[in-house]
C-alpha cells in the first residue's frame, strides 16, 4: 500500500485518542511523563528509521531497559486508551516497542478488512500522538474502543489482527513447530475474576464469541523446548522476533511475551520480567527458558 501523508480529520482523531480533545486541553501528569520519555527515546533511535523493523525494535527495547514492571495498568472503568511509558508488563512492552518502531518509520496503522502482503499503513509525521494511534490500532479490535470486550485480550488475536494488517507473520510452523489443540475459554469461564465481567452477561458473551472465533482459526503450532535445543532451529530465530511462551493453563494460549535478542553468540530475549520487576535482557537463553515451548512472530520485511 502506498503511504499517504496523514492530515486533517485522522490527525485530529489521533490527538483525541491520546486524551487531547482540543489544542488547549489540559495534559495529565502521565501524558507529560509519556511525552518526555517519547522525545528522549525518539532522539536516540531516529537514525534507525530506515533499518529493518527487527533492528529498530531492538534499538527501542534497549532504551526501555530498567523500566518498572507493573501489572494491570489498563484495568480502569470505563474502558479507555491507557498509555504508560514509565511502567509496563510483558505484552504492553512488546506492543509499545512495535508501535514505537512503526512511529519512528512514520507509519500509521490502518485497519485492513482483507489480508494483503503489504503493510496496511499510511505515511505520517512521527509524534507522540502517532504512537498513541498505533498502540490503539494494535490493542483494540479493528482499532475501535467499545467497552472491555473490544480490547484484544488473547495474544493469539493480537497476532492475527497485526497479521491481517500486514505488519507481521507467525513463522512457528516454518521453524518446525508441531500442531497442537489450542482451546480458548479461560476468561468466559472465569468471569468472576475480571471486575469488568462480573455480573455482566453481555460483556462475557462478547468475550466468549471471540474465544470461539479464535478456536476457528486453527491450526496452532508450538515450537518445543526440545526443538529449540537444536542449533539448526535456534539459528533461524532472529533478534527482534516476537517470542510467545505457551501457557500451562487450560483455555489460555500465551503466558509471556518477549523480543528475541542475540548476544554473546546465544539467543536470549528482552522482556518485562515479573520476577526482576523491570525490563531486562534475560540471562537465561531462550532455549533454557522455554519449558513449554514458544510461538514465533516476525515483522513484515517490507516495513
Amino acid at each position: 500500500m502506498k503511504k499517504l501523508i496523514l492530515t486533517g480529520v485522522i490527525g485530529l482523531l489521533m490527538l483525541m485518542g491520546c486524551g487531547m480533545t482540543t489544542a488547549h486541553a489540559q495534559k495529565s501528569a502521565q501524558q507529560i511523563t509519556n511525552e518526555k520519555i517519547y522525545n528522549q527515546v525518539y532522539e536516540q533511535v531516529r537514525d534507525y528509521r530506515d533499518s529493518a523493523m527487527n533492528v529498530l525494535v531492538i534499538a527501542i527495547a534497549k532504551q526501555f531497559l530498567g523500566t518498572e514492571y507493573v501489572a494491570s495498568t489498563l484495568e480502569i472503568e470505563p474502558e479507555a486508551l491507557q498509555i504508560f511509558l514509565d511502567k509496563t508488563d510483558c505484552i504492553l512492552f512488546v506492543e509499545l516497542c512495535s508501535a514505537f518502531a512503526l512511529t519512528v518509520k512514520g507509519d500509521s496503522i490502518v485497519q485492513n478488512s482483507k489480508m494483503s502482503s503489504l503493510p496496511s499503513v499510511l505515511a505520517a509525521q512521527p509524534s507522540y500522538e502517532l504512537l498513541c494511534h498505533n498502540i490503539q490500532q494494535m490493542r483494540y479490535r479493528k482499532g475501535v474502543i467499545d467497552g472491555y470486550a473490544s480490547r484484544v485480550h488473547y495474544t493469539s488475536e493480537w497476532i492475527i489482527q497485526n497479521h491481517n494488517n500486514g505488519l507481521m507473520d507467525e513463522i512457528t510452523a516454518d521453524l518446525g513447530g508441531e500442531e497442537y489443540e489450542q482451546k480458548f475459554f479461560f476468561m468466559s469461564q472465569h468471569a468472576e475474576i475480571y471486575k469488568q465481567l462480573q455480573n455482566n452477561a453481555e460483556e462475557t458473551k462478547r468475550v466468549k464469541d471471540f474465544e470461539q472465533f479464535l478456536e476457528s482459526q486453527k491450526p496452532y503450532y508450538n515450537l518445543s523446548q526440545q526443538m529449540l535445543k537444536k542449533p539448526e532451529v535456534i539459528a533461524k530465530i532472529q533478534s527482534g522476533d516476537i517470542i510467545n511462551f505457551k501457557d500451562k493453563k487450560e483455555g489460555v494460549d500465551i503466558a509471556h511475551v518477549a523480543l528475541a535478542y542475540e548476544y554473546d553468540g546465544q539467543m536470549h530475549f528482552i522482556h518485562a520480567s515479573s520476577k526482576a520487576k523491570k525490563v531486562i535482557i534475560e540471562p537465561q537463553t531462550l532455549a533454557d527458558y522455554a519449558v513449554r515451548g514458544i510461538r514465533v512472530v516476525r515483522f513484515n520485511k517490507t516495513l
